[in-house]
């Protein structure tokens, strides 16, 4: 058994990727992250990251500009997300187009995110943890958004919390 990168979604560059999962009545193991993974996505880990959130809370939409861009592997450990990704490269066919799906921790799933592209989820469980192995380290100096609430979906959280940073950052027409 292996991690294995599927390509199931309506952007070609972001991709699910199927953990190794175990379950039984001690707990559960999940494995998300191997060696291969780097030559297949071109993809170094140089930080990790984890949240752990309340149910209604939607962070994002994050990014982080030239020079200094970021890919990530997101992972939901326990709890519920609508996660949510949108390419914003303007010279993309697929600029402003844009994807949700579902993480949840009893699924053997992440995804990965390429540099170039926006990130955000809304939290659907209380105490809901997200893993982040992301490439490239974080620079304030590059660091970019968009305001959630600017795109037209529907979040699955009635009284959405966002921070107020969130909440201040430009909107987008998509």
């Amino acid at each position: 058994m292996s991690i294995e990168i599927v390509n199931d979604l309506n952007l070609p560059e972001v991709k699910l990727i199927k953990n190794i999962y175990f379950d039984d009545e001690r707990g559960y193991f999940k494995k998300i992250f191997i060696q291969s993974l780097k030559k297949e996505l071109n993809f170094e880990v140089d930080e990790v990251y984890y949240s752990i959130n309340n149910k209604s809370v939607i962070r994002g939409i994050h990014y982080q500009k030239q020079p200094s861009p970021i890919s990530k592997i997101v992972t939901c450990v326990e709890g519920k997300v609508l996660d949510f990704v949108i390419d914003l490269r303007e010279d993309s066919p697929n600029y402003k187009k844009y994807t949700t799906l579902t993480l949840q921790r009893d699924e053997n799933i992440s995804i990965f995110i390429p540099n170039g592209f926006g990130h955000g989820f809304s939290v659907l469980e209380n105490n809901t943890i997200i893993n982040y192995l992301q490439s490239g380290n974080y620079d304030p100096e590059s660091e970019s958004g968009i305001n959630p609430l600017s795109i037209k979906i529907d979040w699955l959280v009635d009284d959405p919390i966002l921070s107020d940073r969130d909440i201040s950052l430009p909107g987008i027409n998509t």
